[in-house]
């Protein structure tokens, strides 16, 4: 994906430029533009077929420059020079730890590190009793917490290998099934797999093709010249297996997406079983393959051979309630189905409005009336501009004399769109714990506050953990937002006790939230199921800085239903009077 490879080096590069204090333009459009190169897939398409930087958002002339370098050179080569001897990886590392450029570079010194390799080598499974006895290093430079910080992050950076974000992908498979639906011999496909499942991150596209010959069998000789000639479709870039036996045959390709696609020939008879075959995942089909031999029904496989017309009688035949994708992954939804005590999980129109959008003010580049019209789109009471404060010195963020003018503004802004409700927010950085960027009298003022925790990859999770804790014990905060701080690829997770942060916000009637954006989906599905059943509530926003993020709110809704919540547990399906009637009754 060239956007994301882009967005990589102009963060890398913004990364880096940060240790000149007269670089804060260039790292601020690096930063924009590498936000609009994550947020629009089809961005490149549209500079190769002309567009200007006056006609992209958030693309100044300087990185305009560097994205046409690259796609005529291969590199950037301003870049290339400012990472000097080190490996890109290595390079991307130092966002991910937060640990900064100089931090970093003298630990690669100090170590000989120059690729992932080398870091591995020196810090991989050692304690920093050992590591901190091989050269004289400062200990300034490198601490047992900022060894953990690396160790994790390099942990968090090996993790990743192999998966993507699942909406570019979506954006992708997209144009995959465009291709599939103008193909004469295919009468039927569907996304299947992890995709279905609606994970957050996914390793390919699984796709359950059904030909036009394939009725009441599947036709393996046909199917396999099928498979053959998807191989020289433009968007294939070479047929990487396929796999053939008595009765399924399925091709793996590698794509110019740089996803693969795995593609799975189906046929009529048996389209509804191999669509819940294929869609898993193996612990699901494990958890039900436990229970036919628990209850003495038939087993799993003797199903197949029933000529079942959908999902819901798969399941049914089973004496099963209809288990929903998102929640097949072999974490009791079995049991919860045979008791008939699945959750009625919340859908994308149970949502009333979004409390997390970021304009002009910070480092949105939003237009107003683009904010009402898809609120309106998307059939929502209110929305709630919440910019950065002025700790988030990246993100423009508003001092308090700034924040007054903003209010002021908003005022004029609530007469102009009087349809739908506009709420004056702030994301407020909680700098110290019990001490935030505004007053308590300022914050007051807001009808949203959203503690935020930007500056914390050198405390530990103890400091952390009291930073969240104390913001959700004010009565004036509402919410946290994106509470471990990570960022796909970016930005590994801060060291927080989340238990704790959760605890905290059921104890005292706050939400923690699920950041909707694509990269961030934190909370994830575990927390969010935490905080759940801790009576915690949830807020599912989008942090939206550009066109199109306030759409993404459906991945946020997807993490949710994945956790099992339900509408009663997210605070955004109240409508206004109810929410603010939870802001001044919640507990203190």
């Amino acid at each position: 994906m060239i956007s994301l490879k882009l967005a990589d080096i102009f963060t890398n590069l913004a990364e880096v430029k940060k240790a000149d204090p007269a670089g804060k333009k260039d790292v601020l459009s690096l930063m924009s533009a590498a936000r609009t190169l994550r947020d629009d897939p089809g961005i490149i398409e549209s500079i190769l077929k002309g567009r200007k930087p006056d006609m992209l958002e958030g693309v100044d002339g300087y990185c305009y420059s560097l994205i046409t370098e690259y796609l005529e050179k291969g590199a950037v080569e301003e870049y290339e020079r400012s990472s000097c001897s080190y490996s890109e990886d290595l390079v991307k590392l130092i966002r991910m730890t937060g640990l900064g450029r100089k931090r970093m570079f003298s630990i690669y010194d100090a170590y000989g590190i120059r690729d992932m390799e080398d870091i591995k080598a020196a810090f991989k499974g050692r304690t920093a009793g050992d590591v901190l006895k091989d050269p004289p290093v400062k200990k300034d430079i490198l601490n047992p917490l900022f060894l953990e910080r690396i160790q994790k992050s390099v942990e968090y950076f090996e993790g990743l290998k192999g998966l993507s974000p699942r909406w570019p992908v979506e954006y992708y498979a997209g144009a995959v099934s465009d291709s599939f639906s103008r193909a004469e011999e295919i009468k039927r496909i569907a996304f299947t797999g992890s995709l279905r499942r609606k994970k957050s991150l996914v390793g390919d596209i699984d796709l359950l093709v059904l030909p036009v010959f394939n009725q009441k069998a599947i036709d393996l000789d046909r199917s396999t010249q099928l498979l053959q000639k998807i191989a020289g479709f433009p968007f294939i870039r070479k047929l990487v297996s396929l796999k053939r036996t008595a009765g399924d045959i399925s091709a793996l390709y590698e794509t110019i997406y740089e996803i693969d696609i795995e593609i799975i020939v189906a046929c009529e008879k048996t389209w509804a079983w191999q669509m819940f075959m294929t869609t898993g995942s193996k612990r699901h089909i494990s958890e039900l393959e436990e229970y036919t031999w628990k209850e003495k029904i038939p087993r799993l496989e003797d199903h197949s051979r029933k000529e079942l017309k959908s999902e819901g009688s798969i399941y049914s035949s089973m004496g099963l309630q209809y288990i929903p994708p998102e929640l097949r992954e072999g974490k009791g939804e079995v049991g919860l189905s045979a008791r008939k005590k699945l959750p009625r999980l919340v859908e994308a129109g149970d949502l009333k409005g979004d409390l997390h959008i970021h304009s002009v003010w910070s480092d949105g580049l939003i237009k107003y009336r683009d904010m009402v019209h898809t609120a309106k789109k998307l059939g929502y009471e209110y929305i709630a501009i919440s910019d950065h404060s002025i700790s988030n010195y990246y993100g423009n963020g508003l001092d308090t004399g700034r924040l007054l003018e903003k209010l002021a503004f908003m005022g004029e802004l609530k007469k102009r769109y009087r349809d739908i409700r506009i709420l004056s927010g702030a994301e407020i950085d909680v700098k110290k714990p019990g001490v935030f960027d505004y007053s308590p009298g300022i914050i007051k003022k807001l009808d949203i506050a959203i503690a935020s925790l930007h500056s914390s990859f050198t405390c530990s999770a103890r400091e952390n953990t009291s930073r969240a804790v104390s913001a959700l014990e004010r009565d004036y905060f509402d919410m946290i937002a994106h509470p471990t701080g990570v960022v796909f690829g970016n930005r590994s997770p801060i060291f927080i006790e989340m238990d704790l942060v959760i605890e905290a916000a059921a104890d005292n009637g706050k939400a923690l939230e699920i950041n909707s954006y694509y990269m961030r989906l934190d909370l994830d599905e575990e927390n969010a199921r935490k905080a759940a059943a801790a009576g915690a509530r949830i807020a599912i926003n989008t942090d939206s800085h550009r066109s199109g993020n306030m759409e993404m709110i459906q991945l946020g809704v997807d993490v949710a239903r994945r956790a099992g919540l339900q509408k009663k547990d997210i605070i955004n399906t109240m409508t206004v009077d109810e929410l603010e009637d939870w802001r001044r009754h919640r507990k203190r």
